[in-house]
């Protein structure tokens, strides 16, 4: 159901104390419990990005969320992977029928998840983890829910800016600490690839993965050697372009979906009499479909640019 912003700003003032003299985990974890109450969600969790590149579990909301994010880690698939990524919010309204995702979505459904919102964590400009919230039953996403579980992003980057510059110490704070480092480095390596490769951001960050998954290396490894002027391989950046295509298509399945539910909803609206229900839903439906064309379009300009290799 939509988040009400008056309940989302009294959600996160009621943070506003918060402290990490208490602990950089502890006050973690009371963020996490209040984002599970605010969506009435079943679990929430926490992911950091490591120096391979992979994401990893930080935190969660109670200790029946870790399994979720370490089946995520293991099968090196979902939502919070698809949203570090492309950077941007990912809603999954029911793992059931996600294409691509059938492992991830068993064993999920096994452990009681149907559905899944999941948006990165920024600090200094660039993602060091996800932040993820579950519930254990097929739910429709809307805009508003996207934009609060960014609010607590944004509140959740704040404390983790704040424990790298007060130096705190613990597991949490040395996972923090690699992932500072990771997207540093990252963000060097991807600001070359764009530059020499003319590739876009998504596509150099894709591509450090892939051939960082190609040659059984981390990704820092493959990022310092770009660094170091290392020739690109044409083989990966095709790879690379390949899962570029698969996430545009992901993409796309998704705004398509989120079209088609806002014209059913119009209708019902409409043959209600809420005449103005049903023109925003068709609204939303028409946003949809321009993120649609929108993400075809970049798909399409990044084919027609030269590899420059």
């Amino acid at each position: 159901m939509p988040i009400d912003p008056a309940h989302l700003a009294s959600s996160i003032g009621a943070l506003d104390t918060l402290s990490l003299e208490s602990g950089l985990a502890r006050t973690l974890q009371q963020v996490l419990d209040s984002a599970k109450a605010l969506f009435d969600a079943d679990r929430a969790g926490l992911m950091l990005v490591d120096h391979a590149g992979a994401l990893r579990w930080a935190s969660a909301s109670d200790q029946v969320a870790e399994p979720v994010a370490a089946d995520q880690e293991r099968l090196a698939q979902g939502p919070c992977m698809l949203a570090f990524a492309q950077r941007a919010p990912v809603a999954v309204p029911d793992l059931s029928v996600e294409p691509g995702w059938r492992a991830l979505a068993q064993v999920c459904i096994d452990g009681g998840i149907h559905a899944a919102l999941s948006v990165p964590v920024q600090v200094g400009g660039g993602p060091v983890g996800t932040l993820d919230i579950y519930v254990a039953v097929p739910k429709e996403w809307d805009d508003s829910e996207a934009a609060a579980l960014q609010a607590y992003a944004g509140l959740v980057a704040s404390l983790l800016a704040a424990a790298g510059t007060a130096q705190v110490k613990g597991r949490l704070a040395d996972q923090l600490q690699g992932a500072l480092e990771h997207r540093l480095l990252i963000e060097q390596a991807e600001a070359v690839l764009i530059d020499r490769e003319r590739m876009d951001a998504q596509e150099a960050f894709q591509w450090l993965r892939t051939a960082a998954r190609s040659s059984k290396r981390e990704v820092v490894e493959v990022a310092r050697e770009v660094l170091g002027g290392a020739p690109l391989p044409s083989d990966r950046l095709a790879q690379a372009r390949a899962q570029r295509h698969e996430a545009t298509d992901r993409e796309v399945a998704a705004h398509r979906r989120d079209s088609e539910l806002h014209e059913g909803a119009a209708q019902r609206y409409q043959r209600r009499g809420d005449a103005g229900r049903a023109q925003t839903e068709r609204l939303q439906a028409a946003a949809a479909r321009g993120r649609i064309i929108d993400a075809e379009a970049e798909q399409h300009r990044a084919d027609e640019e030269p590899s420059g290799s």
